[in-house]
């Protein structure tokens, strides 16, 4: 049996971004970590966002990694959005069970003071508004809840969200750390939950570990792996690591896909931009490309 085994130790240098799964407690504790920095930079990258917003969105989208593993459906898939008054003015992630993810931010480019700790201030660059959920499963109809956002924080919203639209008690910490030149330094973060039937020792030790934890980044500069931050979290509570899984920006947007924006246009417009000679442009707010179809294109199209 023994080729049954799996290496953790060797899949997670290879992996590079990657999360990790596990449970605690007997059960009554189940438990994701992630680390994402080449992910939060791609996604950086592709919409030229400001520090401020490379944080909101990464924080916002490695919480959608973590949260899409928890559901195991074909081609499920789950959608945060953000919807605040400050700068930022929203953000929208989607993610599946793969560990794949894409954003974007309404407003890419805020720019705000950083707060007291010298931190930067995403509550404020969020604002007051809602955070909405949507699980998608093919051949279903989608379910969506939507709560008032606590502090725009990310981290804190989806813990109240948790608390609030599925009742489990849950604790959420996503952190995202911005060189000066702008490049992501850190990112990562966990969520772990309480399962029903969990025993009142359990949150008592639960609580006190989580006090020792001021922040996700910090966790990451001193070194910490994903199974790291799981292992310090859960400390003397029998945490087990059940699964390893690549991360991931990746949108998925092409030709094809462009193609079909444009159709649903429907026939009398692409007529008109045939007649007129004119290259139709889809860009995709996810990744930031843009896709061009000739006269030629269009008239395929039809």
């Amino acid at each position: 049996m023994e080729e049954n085994i799996i290496d953790f130790e060797d899949a997670r240098v290879r992996l590079g971004d990657h999360i990790v799964r596990g449970t605690a407690a007997d059960g009554m504790v189940r438990a994701f970590a992630i680390t994402a920095r080449k992910t939060v930079q791609t996604a950086c990258d592709n919409h030229h966002t400001s520090p401020l917003v490379s944080a909101a969105l990464g924080r916002l989208m490695m919480a959608g990694q973590m949260m899409g593993l928890m559901y195991k459906g074909t081609d499920e898939l789950i959608t945060l959005t953000v919807r605040g008054d400050g700068p930022i003015g929203g953000l929208t992630v989607t993610a599946n069970n793969k560990g794949q993810v894409k954003g974007f931010a309404n407003n890419p480019n805020v720019w705000l003071p950083p707060k007291v700790d010298q931190h930067l201030d995403v509550g404020q660059g969020v604002g007051a508004g809602t955070l909405s959920v949507v699980i998608d499963q093919p051949g279903t109809m989608p379910y969506s809840s939507q709560v008032e956002l606590v502090s725009g924080e990310i981290g804190e919203d989806l813990t109240y969200y948790f608390a609030v639209s599925d009742q489990i008690p849950t604790s959420v910490g996503v952190g995202v750390l911005v060189n000066p030149d702008t490049s992501i330094r850190q990112a990562g973060g966990f969520i772990v939950q309480l399962m029903p039937g969990y025993l009142d020792y359990v949150v008592d030790q639960l609580e006190q570990n989580l006090a020792g934890v001021t922040s996700v980044t910090d966790l990451l500069e001193r070194g910490m792996s994903p199974s790291d931050m799981l292992r310090y979290v859960l400390r003397d509570m029998d945490y087990e690591e059940l699964e390893v899984m690549p991360a991931e920006f990746h949108c998925g947007c092409d030709d094809v896909r462009a193609g079909r924006a444009v159709a649903a246009l429907g026939e009398a417009e692409l007529l008109d931009m045939i007649e007129k000679n004119e290259t139709a442009e889809v860009y995709c707010h996810f990744c930031g490309k843009r896709h061009y179809l000739t006269p030629d294109d269009l008239r395929k199209l039809l």
